[in-house]
């Protein structure tokens, strides 16, 4: 709502001239338009003249008033664009403005975070009130009395501003000025203030710059930064920034986004175009920028004659540089004020000249750049490893500019070479070393093929809006290069927008979607589960028993660079059953005895030594069928990065042909999942035919009843054959005899040691006290010509019922067989052969390794049989490795994997004539994983609605786990 009014505002509409639509809004009120025009005007200090404020408020010198304090009271900067009507007619000079602002966040006592960044880095420019200084005034102001407290915290602050730099195209404007004012001045002094009155402003470099300065300091003259729409600017590192806080006011707003599209070959009317934003406030913007010392005009007005005066001024920046944030050797005696960071202003560093880039950059690029996206993690690194005091401004740079062109990446170097890496170094600072070394290799080895080549930090360019970073790439890029892992907030495939991206291409690559997709294709990874919101776990589910480490991941989670996150599955289960309170939760096996051992491979694969072609780990993508599976499915042959392997303590048995969907089975209401259990006389146990029926039933579908079955144990004392709960099943009896008379078909010398013994099944068994009879009783019997019925009482898994029931026993349908019944006893047979005993569903992996564990083989490290073919026709064969994970882009965390990563990209992928399959192949992973993820929200026939791509990726609507090479609903077991 507001957004429209607002819209209609900035087009100065009036009153009679509003949609009816935004007259609805306002509730058809005059006068609640008005409110909303003078509110809208003093946040974005709009100029009265102009303005639809102007119909609104009468006195235009109350309104500057109103401004000025409305922007003292929000901490914002001061307004320099309206400094000809604030200066001249308020005396308000931005030493004042700045005055005042540190005046009320003493009074308040508000830490010295509150102020916004760019208010702070022209607080310290003007004042010299840095982040210590202020600590000193807030102790200095809390021993002042009650009385006069206002008055006198101002008394400890500065009287006159500091002698700041100044650039001789600067102009000089006459402020106010009265006649007590001009008494004391000298006569050049007055001579400079009658110039200024006679002939209005004057270029600062035709004038004597002493002069200048004193009347400055003064605050008798004023300071503006002229830029016109053809201006060009450069950004260099950043020297003087504070990083406190962002406002999010309007200026602030247009100033980062400023700060990611600005470089050195882009006119300021071109970048107000790109964002769609007025040239004038992109003017305001960078004269800003100039003013801070934060960019250079590489364009500036000629100052012609030059005062002699100039080749001694000050024109530069020139302090100490950043100080340490949180040092490595940490000294418990010193100060803690110390540890924080005080920005302050370093020399400034030329920029690499225009001529040069022109003679390294490639002219069949027609200008055009490649981005290597990053994340403000790898900033947090550079910044916090307390690398080297000038890498830290670069640090600086790419966390609040967002961006670091190729013009100012030879200094970048300069100082990475710096770095030297420690091998004592451990934790993270070994992290952070890890991270310049990286970067130095990946800056080393793409930029001579690659320039021009700039780093581009993907929320800044979030920050720009879709339509303005869509019009920003395609006008100033051809390729996107990330770094892996990012964090969740990059979201690189949306980042780099339509480009030929190497990188991950869906929203839901730093998601657990990603993995259980990976798993999906692949058929093969640890045993996962994804558990929806509000679960809790009581014990440890059946598709992790037997591991003693477990993987705790909470939804937005960071991606994990060592195994480092597995934990005892007595403490796994506590932090999944915590996270799981506040969002969904991926819980995944990782390790028998001990965490998980990992390794990385790059793709795409490559026998060549300068790929890669050396690693013993590189011939797994031709021996491992996972692998093979996400090669193809994925493309991976134009793409660049690297899957992260597992050795969990047991090999992974895979899936020999993984489903191509995921197809997940609703859950029958209790009449449809295990039928009514009816009272065993109302069973009829004489006929032959239903028993035939019974038994081609049960082996269509072996069916699980639920706990609630089991009724109360009748009063009646039954000696005939009814269990003690008085309720049969035809099934369950038919199940016993067979697997009774299996058991006597396989060994029939064991059976004569057998007595009245229950078989034994799984730990999930329940047992049921019922009458039997013994296997001998029932073997007895097995010659006769009727049927039989069982007396024995089964211990099944939790979800069976044991049931009375009448059956054929496999030594009565072979006796049959003797007597001219062939087809029946065939029928029956084929019929129990496909047939699966509810004791081996419950056999963990394990115990299914045994008969596949004898075809590991010692070859390689990935224990598949050197006879194993390469079709995914056959029966997977064991691996040793399983798969973990898979990140697109160039790792900084090793930096051989990197340098491998990067030389490959360099030479088969970064070609002009791929840059269309590329883009392809990343269109092509979106909707997969999409669709994927579709499958695992509703059932087969549900109305899905549609699942649209967004910025959101949906969450987990019901409980899945991934066991055995295919994903599952999980039934809480």
């Amino acid at each position: 709502m507001e957004d429209e009014i607002e819209e209609c505002i900035r087009k100065k509409i009036q009153w009679p001239l509003l949609p009816a639509t935004v007259k609805k809004l306002l509730g058809d009120s005059p006068k609640e338009y008005e409110r909303y025009i003078f509110e809208f005007s003093i946040k974005n200090q709009l100029r009265y003249r102009g303005s639809l404020v102007r119909t609104v408020r009468k006195d235009e010198k109350k309104y500057y008033e109103t401004l000025v304090h409305s922007s003292i009271q929000r901490l914002m900067l001061y307004p320099y664009h309206l400094a000809d009507m604030i200066v001249k007619g308020l005396r308000i000079t931005p030493f004042i403005y700045y005055v005042e602002v540190v005046a009320l966040l003493i009074e308040l006592e508000k830490s010295y975070d509150t102020m916004p960044n760019f208010t702070a880095a022209d607080c310290l420019r003007l004042l010299g009130i840095g982040r210590n200084e202020y600590l000193e005034l807030v102790a200095k102001s809390r021993s002042l009395g009650r009385r006069g407290r206002s008055k006198a915290i101002r008394a400890l602050l500065p009287r006159v501003p500091l002698a700041i730099p100044m650039q001789p195209w600067w102009r000089v404007e006459l402020g106010y000025v009265l006649e007590d004012d001009v008494k004391p001045l000298s006569e050049s002094e007055k001579a400079l203030i009658d110039l200024l009155i006679d002939r209005g402003s004057q270029t600062a470099g035709t004038l004597d710059y002493n002069v200048v300065k004193t009347l400055y300091r003064r605050g008798l003259i004023y300071l503006d930064v002229p830029i016109t729409a053809a201006d060009k600017v450069s950004v260099p590192p950043l020297k003087g920034f504070v990083m406190n806080r962002i406002a999010g006011d309007y200026f602030e707003t247009l100033l980062y986004k400023v700060f990611v599209s600005v470089d050195e070959h882009t006119s300021v009317a071109d970048l107000a175009s790109v964002l769609q934003v007025e040239c004038e406030l992109v003017k305001q913007a960078v004269s800003l920028y100039c003013r801070l010392g934060f960019a250079n005009n590489l364009q500036p007005p000629p100052v012609s004659p030059q005062h002699p005066s100039w080749r001694d001024a000050v024109t530069t920046h020139n302090h100490q540089p950043y100080r340490q944030i949180t040092p490595l050797t940490f000294d418990p005696s010193g100060d803690d004020d110390t540890l924080q960071m005080e920005p302050v202003l370093l020399k400034q560093e030329p920029s690499t000249s225009k001529q040069s880039y022109q003679e390294t950059s490639d002219p069949s690029n027609g200008g055009r750049r490649v981005a290597v996206l990053f994340d403000s993690t790898l900033a947090a690194y550079l910044m916090m490893g307390n690398l080297s005091p000038d890498l830290k401004s670069h640090a600086v740079t790419l966390f609040e500019v967002g961006k670091l062109c190729d013009e100012s990446l030879d200094s970048l170097l300069m100082e990475l070479d710096k770095v030297v890496a420690d091998p004592e170094i451990e934790g993270e600072a070994r992290r952070y070393l890890a991270a310049a070394a990286c970067l130095r290799i990946a800056l080393r080895t793409l930029r001579p093929r690659l320039r021009p080549l700039d780093l581009l930090r993907c929320e800044a360019l979030h920050a720009l809006g879709a339509q303005a970073r869509a019009r920003l790439l395609a006008t100033k890029y051809r390729l996107a290069i990330s770094t892996a892992p990012l964090c969740r907030e990059a979201r690189a495939g949306a980042a780099a927008g339509a480009l030929p991206h190497v990188g991950p291409a869906p929203p839901e690559a730093s998601t657990p979607w990603m993995r259980l997709y990976l798993y999906h294709v692949a058929g093969y990874g640890p045993p996962t589960m994804l558990l929806t919101k509000g679960t809790v776990l009581r014990c440890v589910p059946r598709a992790l028993l037997g591991f003693s480490r477990l993987a705790v991941s909470w939804w937005g989670a960071e991606a994990a660079l060592e195994g480092g996150s597995a934990l005892p599955a007595a403490a796994a289960l506590a932090a999944a059953n915590s996270a799981l309170r506040r969002g969904p939760v991926l819980l995944q096996a990782a390790g028998v005895r001990q965490a998980a051992g990992l390794t990385h491979i790059m793709f795409p694969p490559e026998h060549d030594e300068r790929y890669g072609g050396n690693d013993p780990y590189q011939s797994l993508w031709h021996r491992h069928a996972g692998l093979r599976r996400l090669l193809k499915r994925l493309r991976l042959h134009r793409s660049a990065g690297y899957v992260t392997l597992a050795d969990i303590g047991v090999p992974d048995l895979g899936c020999a042909r993984p489903p191509a969907s995921v197809q997940l089975i609703a859950p029958r209401k209790k009449k449809e999942f295990c039928g009514m259990a009816k009272p065993v006389s109302e069973i009829s146990l004489s006929s032959n035919d239903s028993t035939e029926k019974t038994t081609v039933d049960y082996s269509k579908r072996l069916q699980s009843p639920i706990e609630s079955h089991f009724a109360v144990t009748p009063t009646i004392d039954s000696k005939t054959s009814s269990p003690a709960n008085g309720f049969t099943s035809a099934e369950c009896g038919q199940l016993l005899c067979e697997e009774l008379d299996n058991l006597a078909i396989d060994d029939q010398s064991k059976q004569t040691h057998q007595s009245k013994e229950s078989i034994a099944c799984s730990d999930d068994i329940v047992p049921i006290n019922s009458t039997s009879t013994s296997i001998e009783d029932l073997k007895e019997k097995k010659h006769s010509l009727e049927n039989s019925t069982s007396k024995e009482s089964i211990s099944f898994s939790d979800d069976l019922v044991p049931i009375h029931s009448t059956s054929i026993s496999v030594e009565n349908l072979k006796f049959d067989s003797k007597k001219g019944s062939d087809t029946a006893s065939e029928k029956s047979m084929s019929q129990l052969n496909d047939l699966l005993s509810p004791a081996e569903e419950s056999i963990s992996m394990f115990t299914q390794l045994s008969n596949k564990l004898t075809e590991i083989t010692a070859e390689g490290d990935s224990g598949v049989d050197t006879t194993h073919n390469f079709s995914d026709d056959e029966t997977c064969k064991p691996e040793k490795w399983t798969i973990l994970d898979l990140q697109f882009g160039i790792p900084l965390f090793d930096e051989v994997l990197c340098e491998k990563i990067c030389n490959c990209i360099v030479e088969r992928i970064a070609k002009p004539d791929l840059f269309e399959k590329v883009k392809e192949d990343n269109d092509f992973i979106r909707s997969d994983v999409l669709k994927f993820v579709s499958q695992c929200q509703y059932y087969p026939g549900e109305d899905m609605g549609i699942v649209k791509r967004g910025t959101l990726v949906p969450l987990p609507r019901r409980n899945l786990v991934f066991e055995n090479g295919r994903i599952s609903e999980w039934a809480g077991k």
